[in-house]
């Protein structure tokens, strides 16, 4: 997949539950939700119904600006799981937003030689045959 294809997804799919309902709902409005606890402050992905630093149960959704940088990636060439046989060479890697998080996702650019620890990013979504919408960031080109 490519930045210049209409972003498609094609992979595999997420197993939702009620507890991450939201987030793949707010996905498919185009929007990424990481959680803030109200008790201790910090802000933590992936979405959950606690707080994975101090436990508590009073997190409230944070939609990210959606931009970041990326932290660390790694280029795949040989993926031998069936459900990524149509992905060809690709990045995928760990990607630091403003909020403070870091996420993993695949990495999206018209060059992968290029691909640089610092790149500028961008969120954009792909859709799946099923509608659900997919996080993926961009390479700022």
């Amino acid at each position: 997949m490519s930045t210049s294809d209409t972003l498609k997804w094609k992979g595999p799919l997420p197993t939702t539950v009620n507890e991450t309902q939201p987030f793949w709902d707010a996905c498919n409005r185009g929007q990424f939700l990481v959680q803030r606890c109200n008790h201790c402050g910090e802000v933590q992905y992936h979405y959950r119904a606690f707080c994975c630093h101090c436990w508590s149960d009073e997190v409230v959704d944070l939609p990210l600006a959606g931009t970041g940088k990326v932290w660390t990636f790694s280029i795949v060439k040989v993926n031998r799981s069936p459900q990524f046989a149509d992905w060809g060479v690709y990045a995928t890697g760990l990607v630091e937003v403003p909020e403070g998080v870091k996420i993993i996702s695949r990495i999206l650019t018209n060059d992968l030689d290029a691909l640089r620890i610092g790149s500028d990013v961008r969120l954009a979504f792909a859709k799946a045959d099923s509608g659900q919408q997919i996080p993926v960031f961009v390479v700022e080109e």
